[in-house]
């Protein structure tokens, strides 16, 4: 039914129309992504229904494994000179991009195309556009927010989610039960080793990741996330890892969400984009809600986006390069936009999408599911909410998990810890900027 679904709203967008004129045998075009289990068969699901949308043109798509994987398949395509026609690219990469020299911007192919980009929802706007250009268009976005076992909050005789990082601990604290030999058969929450989340708990703070005000009134050439607001995110998790509060899942995101969903802890922090494998694996055995991230008592900040947008690269005729263009239209357009926000947790890209009449008609019902919209749309727009950008974003990110790990193994204070690896990405900035110069 879900893949008829697809099909029916592929066939109905065709109206679209391609914009050009192109030869009668089917343009075929490559989409490597990232998208794996629910996710990856929703992606599925919305490329079998372009295909059948039209004739001119087949999309075949790859999964490549995670983002950084895709990256480093990226890489070894460019150097041999064949690049997808598309790619799905976190928004890590996006000024790695940008410079690369390698894609044809998005915003030249709309001006092409007479396709008008203004709908795209502010905040991926601002995120996104780079110098005044879109060099990929947002296709799946999300936040980080608090997922939490109403059930077990009731018992403990908590009304609400937690707001503030001690209020958390607090709650995390009377939330960890053990049986009668010390076992823990439940704790109070779980946080993975996972740099995003400490990005976002500093922008939550109106922190940077970068200096330079993350990079966004110039290039960033120093890393600022071992400054007040990164010590207290990584020590609020640290500390309660350590405490026993949090079981130490290291970077394993599967094994944080299904500690979770098998009730054996009761809150965790995650992305938007798990709501459709939480929904499963919850399976309606206890009710469960979302909500902002907490932040410390007295600190005040906004969230940044997540996700990936679509990258067009070039090297490709012109034919190919169009039927590139045509399902990236395709892929954001509200009523895809609204199927893959239902399936993934993703929210829809556009205003056009969150205005839908079925949009609003199934955020009634699933009320989770309009968490993140509330929560990107009203951060306060600063450029500590807008993101930070550095070329080198992605070894910025495994830096601060390299950190995190080390000082939950107890082998490095959380300030050593920050301190030794914001050495090493100020070494990577400056390399990466060396080159760009």
């Amino acid at each position: 039914m879900q893949r008829q679904r697809w099909k029916i709203l592929g066939i109905g967008l065709v109206a679209m129309g391609l914009g050009w004129s192109m030869a009668q045998a089917p343009v075929k075009v490559s989409f490597w992504h990232s998208m794996g289990g629910v996710n990856g068969e929703a992606v599925d699901r919305m490329v079998k229904a372009y295909n059948a949308s039209q004739s001119a043109c087949v999309v075949e798509p790859t999964y490549v494994g995670s983002y950084d994987d895709g990256l480093t398949k990226l890489q070894a395509a460019l150097r041999g000179k064949n690049p997808p026609h598309i790619q799905q690219i976190y928004d890590l990469g996006l000024q790695a991009m940008a410079e690369s020299g390698q894609i044809i911007p998005a915003s030249d192919l709309a001006r092409q195309d007479k396709y008008d980009l203004s709908g795209i929802l502010f905040p991926l706007a601002r995120y996104y556009n780079l110098d005044g250009k879109y060099y990929g268009i947002p296709f799946n976005a999300s936040t980080a927010e608090l997922y939490y076992n109403v059930d077990a909050l009731k018992a403990a005789g908590f009304i609400r989610p937690p707001k503030t990082f001690e209020e958390f601990v607090d709650y995390a604290r009377k939330l960890t039960k053990k049986d009668a030999n010390g076992n823990v058969i439940q704790y109070g929450a779980t946080i993975r080793v996972y740099g995003w989340f400490i990005e976002q708990l500093i922008y939550n703070q109106g922190g940077y990741v970068v200096n330079n005000e993350n990079g966004r009134t110039k290039r960033a050439t120093a890393v600022t996330y071992n400054g007040p607001e990164g010590m207290r995110a990584v020590k609020w998790i640290v500390d309660m890892t350590r405490e026993g509060l949090m079981p130490n899942v290291g970077r394993d995101g599967a094994a944080q969400r299904q500690a979770f969903t098998s009730g054996k802890a009761a809150m965790f922090v995650e992305s938007t984009a798990a709501l459709g494998a939480v929904q499963r694996e919850v399976g309606g055995r206890f009710q469960f809600k979302t909500a902002p991230l907490p932040r410390p008592e007295g600190t005040k900040g906004g969230t940044a986006i997540g996700g990936a947008a679509l990258y067009v690269f070039k090297g490709h005729p012109d034919n190919e390069v169009k039927c590139a263009w045509d399902f990236i239209k395709y892929a954001i357009s509200p009523k895809v936009q609204f199927e893959w926000h239902k399936a993934t947790g993703y929210y829809p890209v556009s205003r056009a999408a969150i205005e839908l009449p079925e949009t609003k008609a199934y955020w009634k019902e699933n009320p989770n599911a309009k968490t993140p919209v509330d929560i990107i749309l009203s951060s306060p727009p600063t450029k500590s909410s807008q993101g930070a950008v550095a070329g080198v974003m992605p070894q910025i990110r495994q830096h601060i998990e390299e950190a995190m790990e080390l000082a939950i193994a107890g082998k490095a204070s959380v300030e050593e810890a920050l301190n030794q690896a914001a050495q090493k990405s100020n070494e990577a900035i400056a390399r990466y900027n060396a080159t760009v110069r």
